[in-house]
């Protein structure tokens, strides 16, 4: 069952965003205008086509905008869209590092149609009773996502386009932000049994609302929970999900955060954060893995083997999540000798991978030494481990100890001599039973 607490909303105000946008001024960004056309097969577009578009984005529109704007060359008519975001969801579009933008760091963005309609789902149907658009819905409308992973940011924005500058300057799409859901955890990794917290807010004019979290995973997807904020209380709420509901005030965000109960293998997968207005919906999707580091343990360990006998090494690895770990032997031989550098071992094997009650994967890796001579004494064999859970790969090893390549040690002679003792005293007390008669002839002489 989930429990709806407020959490403090400055949970969701990162560190280290930029602000992108002053009240006076705007900041650009490239985009890409995605339209659908026709119906082909099922459900799918017969074609989609991408233009070059341009976002300006500001928090508030002075003087004459229909003024301000050259439109570049290489753009069509319409494809710059000046929007105003009196609540700053899409200022909070985090800057590149200075120095320039590296590979992957630029925010990608993409604008779409968007056609307002009420949502058919049971926790949004009481945001529309009356089942008919009002008039004030009238259009045209957009929705955009911009998405920056590296710098831990994405949202979506439903946008209402001012029809009255759009017929004074066609060039300019003049447009005003109405939704934005957004994330400052877009990607996140969480290793099993912690809680994990998906981070989920919007700006909304003040009104009802609902929420519903998706679960999709390999084509498969499910309702996690669902509130519906017309009556209060969640339709859908799996075990362990919990929701922190704090509503802001007036152009303030709203927090609809959720946090998942200690993480299993089952919980991979993408979260869908949707919110729903009367007659407007725009979601975030948010992706959890889940990463478990692998325990390594080497055997037989002392390795004591004779000069002559060949020798197995076992790598057990175990407990590790998702399923890519990789094993390598080595050899370094004993200091100073002519083959003290790094080797790898050539004869090795591995089991297939196991999978534990807990979702988790464990194998076997084995390494065969050819028969060792007295001069190998001293050589280390190493076991290393590389799995995308850790920092650095975990590196197991055992030094190979050859018998009788030094010398008895002071352990060894010590046993030499009790056994000596024993077998002494042994022999002793057998004589004395085997010739008795003897013994008392021994005894009378020295009388």
């Amino acid at each position: 069952m989930a429990l709806l607490a407020p959490l403090p909303a400055l949970a969701l105000l990162l560190p280290g965003l930029a602000v992108c946008l002053a009240a006076a001024g705007h900041s650009q960004l490239s985009c890409w205008f995605v339209e659908e056309a026709g119906r082909g097969v099922g459900v799918m577009p017969s074609s989609v086509t991408q233009r070059q578009a341009l976002l300006l984005l500001r928090a508030t529109r002075v003087g004459h905008p229909e003024m301000e704007h050259k439109v570049p060359h290489d753009l069509e008519p319409g494809m710059v869209f000046d929007i105003t975001d009196p609540a700053g969801a899409l200022h909070r579009i985090p800057l590149p590092a200075e120095g320039g933008p590296k590979k992957g760091e630029l925010p990608s963005c993409e604008i779409n149609a968007y056609v307002p309609q009420e949502a058919h789902v049971p926790w949004a149907a009481g945001l529309t009773p009356e089942h008919r658009s009002p008039l004030g819905l009238g259009g045209p409308w957009f929705i955009s996502s911009i998405q920056a992973p590296a710098q831990g940011y994405g949202t979506s924005t439903v946008l209402k386009a001012d029809k009255e500058a759009v017929s004074q300057q066609p060039a300019v799409t003049m447009a005003t932000a109405v939704l934005s859901v957004f994330s400052h955890t877009p990607h996140l990794s969480s290793r099993l049994g912690r809680d994990v917290l998906l981070d989920c807010g919007f700006t909304a004019p003040p009104g009802p609302f609902s929420v519903e979290w998706r679960y999709q995973y390999r084509g498969a997807g499910r309702v996690v929970l669902a509130y519906d904020g017309t009556s209060g209380r969640a339709h859908v709420a799996e075990e362990g999900a919990q929701l922190f509901l704090e509503q802001g005030r007036a152009g303030a965000d709203t927090n609809v955060s959720l946090r998942l109960h200690q993480v299993g293998v089952q919980h991979e997968g993408t979260y869908i954060c949707t919110i729903y207005l009367p007659h407007l919906h725009a979601q975030q999707a948010l992706e959890l893995r889940v990463m478990e580091p692998p325990v390594v343990m080497l055997h037989p360990d002392p390795l004591l083997v004779s000069p002559g006998s060949p020798a197995e090494l076992a790598c057990e690895i175990s407990g590790y999540f998702p399923l890519d770990a990789a094993v390598s032997w080595l050899r370094r031989g004993p200091d100073g000798a002519r083959d003290a550098l790094l080797e790898y071992v050539t004869e090795t094997w591995e089991s297939g991978h196991r999978r534990g009650p807990d979702g988790t994967y464990s194998l076997s890796s084995f390494a065969r030494l050819a028969p060792v001579q007295p001069g190998d004494h001293g050589a280390a064999y190493s076991c290393h481990v590389t799995h995308v859970a850790l920092a650095t790969p975990v590196r197991k090893s055992v030094q190979l100890h050859v018998a009788g390549a030094t010398g008895p040690s002071l352990e060894d002679a010590i046993g030499m001599f009790l056994a000596a003792f024993l077998l002494y005293g042994l022999f002793r007390l057998l004589g004395n039973k085997v010739c008795p008669s003897g013994a008392n002839e021994k005894t009378k002489k020295a009388e």
